[in-house]
């Protein structure tokens, strides 16, 4: 009774276990189901070229206002960070000392003068020789060129604004004794600024007239700036193989600087075609930039299946803007591509296309 009561309880786990062995069997040969994805479409299109560059601000015009002679400060016109127009008076030195030779030469022409008219009528009766009346002209021209230089040394005592624009800090104080070429403040022209920077000689082929350039500057990183090309150097720097090249930018509002540091983007004259994708749906692999496709499968009888089998493809990124890549290489016109959870994604996996925009609006309620 004990060896057959042990019998059947023996013959009842082998059974029990080669049952459950065989359900595992069959449940390990079923196909998994397949993955939810969302996805889209590789668009073709013609992208324009921009090569990333740093530029500098520079002044349309720009000079330190200096003094040509010596002088004490009698009157400032101006004060720090005036806007003025060109020729406003902005500085006048001590001049009594040039009006009083101004007199002089002027009270020296006019005696020179008057014995001259006096010798061109002795000559008429015959009382004044050819040779006196030459020596009393050549003495009339002098004078008259020492009115000229006196004229001029009083005109040196007033400083004028060379052009319009916005002064900077004032240098110098009233009754400041000053000497030739003393700072006394700095005039920018800054309606209108240039933007200077390099390119490689690469890029050279890329340069054309009125070419369009986008900036930033750090003062304002939500904005961005336009500048177009005026010109660049014929030739290249020998030690850097880079080309210098200026543009200008419309600065009528006032937002920028000279010295500003320009992040720039210069769109190049030549297109390339691209196929415009999602920007998530570029993951990264031990080989770089890759993304998931969807091909269609065949089951064991030919017949396409109604489901997708993914496959990865590597690709090539030239620029990612606004949530869209551009790709060059790895895809073609039309493709489908994965764009969420590649992470849990590998290539031949099966899966199926769903639309999240209903999901996103439920929770948006």
């Amino acid at each position: 009774m004990v060896l057959l009561l042990l019998a059947a309880v023996g013959g009842f786990l082998t059974f029990t276990k080669i049952s459950q062995i065989q359900l595992q069997i069959a449940q390990g040969s079923q196909a998994p189901p397949p993955i939810s994805v969302t996805v889209a479409t590789a668009v073709e299109e013609q992208w324009e070229r921009q090569v990333k560059a740093i530029g500098n601000l520079v002044a349309f015009q720009g000079v330190d206002i200096t003094t040509e002679v010596s002088g004490i400060i009698k009157s400032i016109n101006f004060d720090s960070g005036d806007i003025v127009e060109a020729g406003a008076l902005l500085v006048e030195l001590d001049n009594r000392t040039e009006q009083a030779n101004l007199k002089s030469a002027r009270a020296q022409f006019e005696a020179d003068n008057s014995q001259y008219n006096r010798l061109l009528k002795l000559k008429e009766k015959s009382y004044a020789s050819g040779n006196a009346i030459d020596v009393q002209k050549s003495l009339v021209n002098i004078s008259r060129a020492q009115i000229s230089v006196a004229e001029v040394a009083l005109a040196k005592k007033k400083i004028y604004a060379p052009f319009s624009g916005k002064l900077g800090i004032r240098q110098i104080d009233l009754g400041e004794y000053v000497a030739p070429g003393t700072n006394i403040v700095t005039l920018l022209s800054v309606d209108k600024l240039y933007l200077d920077f390099t390119l490689p000689e690469a890029n050279f082929k890329d340069l054309v007239v009125d070419q369009g350039i986008d900036f930033k500057v750090r003062a304002y990183p939500q904005e961005k700036f336009n500048a177009r090309v005026v010109t660049w150097n014929p030739e290249l720097d020998a030690s850097t193989r880079n080309i210098a090249v200026r543009a200008v930018v419309d600065n009528s509002r006032r937002l920028l600087a000279p010295g500003m540091f320009a992040d720039m983007n210069v769109r190049s004259r030549r297109k390339v075609s691209v196929l415009t994708i999602p920007e998530t749906a570029i993951f990264y692999n031990i080989y770089g930039e890759a993304a998931y496709i969807l091909e269609k499968s065949e089951n064991a009888d030919g017949e396409e299946e109604a489901d997708y089998r993914l496959a990865s493809r590597q690709v090539d990124v030239v620029y990612r803007s606004k949530g869209s890549a551009g790709v060059v290489s790895g895809l073609k016109a039309g493709d489908i591509v994965v764009t969420a959870g590649q992470l849990k994604l590998y290539p031949s996996l099966r899966v199926t296309i769903v639309d999240d925009v209903a999901e996103y609006q439920s929770t948006q309620q």
